[in-house]
C-alpha cells in the first residue's frame, strides 16, 4: 500500500490535534492538596512567560496559600498575566486597583484592566465596569 507524502504530511502536522494534551503536572498538585509543589511548578513556568501560570501565582500570592499573603507579589504576577493578554488577570489586576488592594486605589487604571478583560468576554467579570460607573 502507498501512502502519499501528502498523506504523511497531513498525519503528521494533524497529529498534535489528535492526541490528548497531557495533564498539566502543576494542576494536578493543585488538585490533590499539594499547593507547595504546584506554586513552584507554576513559578517555573511564569519566569518563563506562561501566563497563565503568572495568574495562578497572583491567586497564590493574594490569598496566602502556602506562602505568606503578599499583595505586592500577587500585584506583580496578575500584572504580569495581564500584560500578556490573560483576561482573568486583567480582571483581578482591576479589582486590586479598584480596592486599593496592594497598591494605592486608581478607578482609571481599574476600569482600564476590566475594560481589557471584560473585551475578552472573561465569564462573569462584564458587569466589573458598571460598579466603577456607579460611583
Amino acid at each position: 500500500m502507498k501512502i502519499s507524502a501528502f498523506a504523511v504530511s497531513v498525519l503528521w502536522l494533524g497529529w498534535p490535534a489528535l492526541v490528548p494534551a497531557q495533564p498539566d503536572a502543576a494542576m494536578l498538585a493543585w488538585q490533590a492538596g499539594d499547593s507547595a509543589a504546584a506554586r513552584e511548578a507554576w513559578q517555573e513556568r511564569a519566569e518563563q512567560g506562561d501566563a497563565e501560570a503568572s495568574l495562578y501565582l497572583g491567586y497564590i500570592h493574594r490569598n496566602g496559600v502556602s506562602v505568606p499573603r503578599n499583595e505586592a507579589l500577587a500585584l506583580h504576577w496578575y500584572r504580569r498575566a495581564a500584560e500578556m493578554g490573560q483576561a482573568e488577570a486583567q480582571y483581578e489586576l482591576g479589582l486590586m486597583y479598584e480596592l486599593g488592594i496592594g497598591v494605592a486605589a486608581d478607578p482609571g487604571e481599574a476600569a482600564m484592566w476590566y475594560g481589557l478583560s471584560s473585551a475578552q468576554a472573561c465569564p462573569g467579570q462584564l458587569s466589573a465596569g458598571g460598579r466603577l460607573g456607579d460611583r
